[in-house]
């Protein structure tokens, strides 16, 4: 109250004249103060998660809210029974066993770009509710894109520290033998048809091979299951997409399809890790669950997940690059 008569009294001196003009103005003040101070302080939302929390408020609350993307197959969905399944809910399961917390799933809908996704679901929050969640899983684990300088020469991803390479993602090809037979390269495609994702690496990647000779031949569809369905109907002879993706979808008929990268080398990022992200505020949080995930990487708990899904494991390329160099000492 006191706030908003001292607002009043300033704004008689600075706008002497119509008193609708000072109410309007009085009125934008005081929505401008209150956002500031809901910025400022933690927020209780109706589900009972408090935003922007410390690794001893997570522990003290005896949960974790956990960002999944969701209808990811096979990374987090929801199975027939409705219940939340999938790799990263399994991850995440890990996590909060660790931490000795329950796991409450934050579900995201992809936006445009994985800088929006980390802005609506780690560090701001969405416009609706400006809920985030204490960590969020399926983070690009680069280095050089984690510190990003942007068109103005700062850093892009300050806000947040991307961290704890769990394992890695890439694209492949999967072949219908009975119709592609012993050819590795994509030249075939030029003859025959291969399912895409609209959009994706491999769709911008196998219209423009060739001199763009194989677009006729290249079948969009807006998820990968669509094209999957094709190929396993006998419409297609291929499908470009991501490996786990790509192999949960073929699960029940492994025998007649080959899956790997023949042909794609020449893809920009071929393969890449995937890790997690919190708000930068938190490393303490990050600290802890990096150790977690580190664990898991090296007793082959990790590795153990992935088999229980019929997927292959791909390690991050650090522990590669850790295990190379121990090798040639």
């Amino acid at each position: 109250m006191i706030i908003v008569q001292e607002a009043s009294r300033w704004l008689s001196h600075v706008l002497p004249g119509s008193s609708s003009w000072r109410g309007g103005a009085l009125l934008l003040l005081v929505c401008l103060g209150s956002t500031l101070a809901l910025a400022q302080d933690s927020v209780v939302t109706a589900s009972g998660t408090i935003e922007d929390r410390t690794l001893d408020d997570i522990v003290e609350s005896g949960f974790i809210e956990i960002g999944v993307y969701r209808d990811f197959a096979p990374y987090s969905f929801f199975d027939e029974k409705g219940e939340p399944a999938g790799l990263d809910i399994e991850v995440g399961r890990l996590i909060a066993d660790g931490l000795g917390v329950e796991p409450h799933w934050f579900w995201m809908t992809a936006d445009e770009s994985v800088e929006d996704d980390l802005r609506n679901n780690v560090w701001k929050g969405s416009l609706l509710d400006r809920r985030v969640a204490d960590v969020m899983l399926r983070v690009p684990y680069d280095r050089e894109y984690s510190y990003a300088i942007d068109g103005y020469g700062l850093p892009k991803h300050d806000n947040v520290v991307m961290f704890g390479p769990y394992h890695a993602e890439s694209w492949v090809l999967a072949r219908d033998l009975e119709k592609t037979g012993e050819v590795r390269n994509l030249a075939i495609f030029r003859f025959q048809k291969i399912g895409v994702e609209i959009d994706s690496l491999p769709d911008l990647f196998l219209s423009s091979a060739y001199g763009g000779q194989l677009r006729s031949n290249v079948i969009h569809h807006r998820l990968i299951w669509g094209a999957l369905d094709e190929l396993k109907a006998g419409d297609l002879s291929a499908v470009a997409g991501m490996r786990s993706q790509v192999e949960w979808g073929l699960r029940d008929r492994p025998q007649r399809y080959d899956v790997d990268d023949d042909g794609l080398q020449a893809v920009a990022r071929l393969q890449w890790d995937i890790g997690a992200a919190v708000k930068h505020t938190h490393r303490q949080l990050a600290y802890a669950i990096e150790a977690l995930l580190d664990e898991a990487v090296r007793d082959g708990r990790m590795n153990a997940l992935f088999n229980r899904h019929g997927l292959s494991y791909l390690k991050p390329s650090v522990y590669i690059q850790d295990e190379t160099a121990s090798g040639s000492e």
